[in-house]
């Protein structure tokens, strides 16, 4: 019975959202999501602000440590989380976890998405194939802050 509502439901999001948006075999309401981010910036501490609405997780990250949160997606509630890493030099600003198909499937490549802070940049590891990929440089912490405010 419950494989029934199951398949309904999802159906009827399909046909509510753009077929790209829905995928029922990864992407359901109240599925439980897993996002961190480490520092493997050696002489390093980050700084790691993520945030989505008014949920919001601030710490600030030693070498080989991690940021780690969980939540779980909403029924027509679009998830998106974004992170600000700051380091000495430069800042990162880009998105943890967004609950599209495309992110879940393709980027993460599941339920978890783990961040590596490298001296590169910031680099997510798709969990289907193993490897890293990297995903943004760094930016100069000027540069950064003209873009917080045009965001204001």
């Amino acid at each position: 019975m419950r494989l029934l509502y199951q398949s309904i439901s999802c159906l009827i999001l399909a046909m509510v959202f753009a077929p790209s948006y829905v995928n029922c075999s990864t992407w359901w309401p109240w599925t439980t999501y897993h996002v961190a981010v480490t520092n493997w910036m050696p002489d390093e501490t980050l700084h790691v602000h993520c945030y989505h609405g008014d949920d919001e997780y601030v710490r600030d990250i030693p070498l080989y440590e991690n940021l780690t949160w969980s939540f779980k997606t909403e029924l027509l509630i679009f998830v998106r989380y974004y992170c600000d890493i700051l380091r000495s030099d430069g800042q990162i600003r880009f998105i943890a976890f967004e609950d599209s198909t495309y992110f879940i499937d393709e980027r993460c490549g599941g339920r978890h998405c783990f961040w590596n802070a490298t001296n590169e940049g910031i680099a997510l590891k798709n969990l289907k194939n193993g490897e890293y990929v990297l995903e943004q440089t760094w930016g100069s912490r000027d540069k950064v802050k003209k873009i917080s405010k045009q965001l204001v």
